[in-house]
């Protein structure tokens, strides 16, 4: 189980794939976790270096590629899928294991063309083709839980495609944005994961239903993150721990009809564990441990994320070793 950096953490921050990794070395972190996009432009005597600078240092390299649901674009899974060939290629200049995607984000959720199951069962056909080149390259796709899908639903798509060149993604605080327990999502989802956006974040009631926070600092949030790793490397102790952080929020209509509609595995006992959380975010909110709206559109999150990560990467790096330790007997 190692600890690396998704880059999505510093998106304030103006670093190219060589600083990022720089910065990764400078934490003590074991890997890095980045959009391909940040190598548009790049020639292949960039990418050949970054390459080298992470095998010299033992570091090892995940890449985000573009999207696997055509939406409302009135695309084909077929042309999904061209746009992803180049990703290929750089992976495996890269020595890339991992290229990660989503399906989208609460708002698909709720389209009336095409409907939450067609997009489903397009992403499905997307996912079937790129598994194929997948297997030819060596590499896994990852489905992120990405405020997009229950862990049922993203369960649900993976046994579909039926290939082990297609996983999870897991976002250790995205099942609070959809009416999910994080735990509850980490063992659904466990023997499929295989990377992570490892993270912590806050909900509390609005008038609309609630708002998500991009981000807190690990442990000082609502996901029991012991509880998440233990059962993660549990499934999968060569799981990577990518820290994210981010500032801002995002409004969930909980009250919307149409978007609640949208879940169909939504239960008594579930929907009881989340106002729990609800409830529990409220109180944080109210001690001063999270901003509110009107706070965090005051906040220099450029400045605060950065600030912050010294203690993230502290706090993941002995999680994880107490979780190792402690399955490994060692005092």
């Amino acid at each position: 189980m190692k600890v690396g950096l998704d880059a999505l953490t510093l998106k304030t921050v103006s670093l190219d794939p060589l600083e990022l990794l720089e910065l990764t070395r400078a934490h003590s972190l074991e890997g890095l976790h980045f959009s391909a996009r940040l190598l548009e432009g790049c020639d292949d005597a960039y990418v050949e270096r970054l390459a080298a600078e992470a095998q010299a240092h033992g570091l090892y390299l995940e890449l985000a590629g573009g999207g696997v649901n055509p939406r409302q674009s009135g695309r084909t899974a077929a042309e999904m899928v061209a746009d992803w060939k180049p990703v290929f290629t750089l992976a495996r200049k890269l020595n890339a294991p991992i290229l990660n995607t989503c399906f989208g984000l609460l708002r698909e959720r709720t389209f009336a063309s095409p409907t939450l199951a067609e997009q489903i069962e397009l992403t499905t056909q997307a996912l079937r083709e790129l598994s194929l080149i997948a297997a030819d390259y060596d590499v896994t796709i990852t489905m992120e839980l990405h405020v997009d899908l229950t862990s049922l639903e993203l369960v649900r798509i993976i046994e579909d495609v039926d290939s082990k060149h297609v996983r999870v993604n897991l976002d250790t605080a995205n099942a609070l944005g959809l009416l999910e327990d994080p735990v509850d999502a980490a063992r659904v989802l466990a023997p499929y994961v295989h990377t992570t956006h490892f993270k912590d974040t806050c909900i509390y009631p609005t008038e609309e239903g609630y708002n998500w926070q991009g981000g807190a600092p690990l442990g000082r949030g609502l996901v029991d993150l012991p509880a998440v790793v233990e059962i993660l490397y549990q499934a999968n102790p060569d799981v990577h721990l990518n820290i994210e952080d981010s500032g801002g929020f995002i409004p969930i209509p909980m009250y919307d009809e149409a978007f609640l509609n949208s879940f169909t595995d939504l239960t008594p006992t579930r929907m009881a564990r989340f106002v729990r959380h609800l409830w529990r975010g409220e109180r944080q909110v109210r001690a001063g441990l999270h901003p509110r709206p009107e706070e965090s559109k005051d906040i220099d999150w450029a400045a605060v994320i950065p600030a912050r990560l010294p203690y993230n990467v502290d706090y993941a790096r002995r999680l994880r070793d107490e979780t190792v330790a402690r399955f490994n007997g060692s005092s």
